[in-house]
Order: C-alpha cells, then structure tokens, then sequence
C-alpha cells in the first residue's frame, strides 16, 4: 500500500515527466495550404492567373513576413502537373495579374521559372514543380507593397517569349500555395 506522501511524488514525477517530453518533443505547427486551378493553358503573350484563396491561419503568417529569412514561414509554391513543348519557359508571379512578356526577372513578384525539356507524349503525366516562394513575399512586404490584397494570392504564369512556338499551349494542372510556420 503506497503512503500519501508517495502517491503525491508518483504525480509530481509523472506532471515533471510530462512536461520534460513535451519540451523534448514540440508540437508540429500548423501548415497552411491554398489551392487553385488554371482556368486554361497558357498560349503566347496571353498569361494566365490563378487565385488562391488563403485561411485566417495563413493570411496571419504572411502579413507578420519577417525581413529575415531564419524567422520567417516557409512558403512553397507547387505547379502540379506542367507539360509544354520542349524549350517551352513559363514565368511565374505572386501577386501581378498584369504581368506579361515583358515582366522580367528582377521583378519583385517575380518568384521563379520553369522550363519544359522533353516534348510530353500524349497522355503522360506532367511534371511537378516546386518553387520558393518566401523571398518574393519578403521583397514585396520590403516595398511597401501589400502582400495580400484582401484574403487572396495571386499566381501568374507568363510564357516566355520565342520559347515554345506561338501555337503550343502550356498546361499547369493545379497551383498550390503551403505556407509552413518556423517551428519554435
């Protein structure tokens, strides 16, 4: 039979367990993710923009970006399911829906490019492709430019000229934002 003196340090000792593990192991925050479908492919100067619609969660993160790199969220930018010509270059901008051929790289939305390098055969699969999408956030915040106007992002995805002839279409199955907080 265990004393009371006892039975109050087992659960001293197992509270102090408890919180020992929980230090040793912290709790995996939130990811946020937002999905979009391209409404059509993307044919010569005529871009295409998908909108990704951000929860509360997610829309928290991105307007608290911070300036540095090692505090802020990881944001990955995800085009499922991209098939082109080969040589065929696309463009992709956060937040520019009037971004065209002529929106180059040094742009601040500018997040970054893809390229097809094998003509698909019919039915195949497309490629996925995963781009970095914080440093573009960070840049924009750096301006003054608002990262999100209203609950929204905006993915634009823009042929590069003389890349793919001015008939190929393009075709992007989904775009897909993840939004992942710093772990603490």
């Amino acid at each position: 039979m265990l004393r009371r003196r006892s039975a109050s340090r087992i659960r001293m000792a197992v509270v102090l367990g408890s919180l020992a593990l929980s230090a040793a192991f912290p709790a995996v925050a939130d990811t946020f993710t937002a999905e979009g479908v391209p409404g059509s492919a993307v044919k010569g100067s005529a871009p295409v923009t998908v909108t990704l619609h951000l929860a509360g969660g997610a829309r928290d993160l991105l307007r608290k970006m911070p300036d540095r790199p090692s505090e802020g969220p990881t944001a990955r930018l995800t085009l499922n399911g991209f098939k082109g010509p080969s040589g065929a270059s696309v463009r992709v901008f956060l937040n520019f829906a009037q971004a065209g051929a002529a929106s180059g790289t040094g742009d601040l939305h500018y997040v970054g490019a893809m390229t097809s390098f094998d003509n698909p055969a019919p039915g195949a699969p497309g490629d996925d492709i995963i781009l970095d999408a914080a440093p573009a956030l960070r840049k924009l915040k750096g301006k003054n430019d608002r990262i999100l106007p209203g609950d929204n992002v905006t993915v634009t995805l823009v042929l590069v000229p003389g890349t793919a002839p001015d008939d190929a279409a393009v075709t992007v199955d989904k775009v897909t934002l993840t939004i992942e907080p710093k772990a603490k």
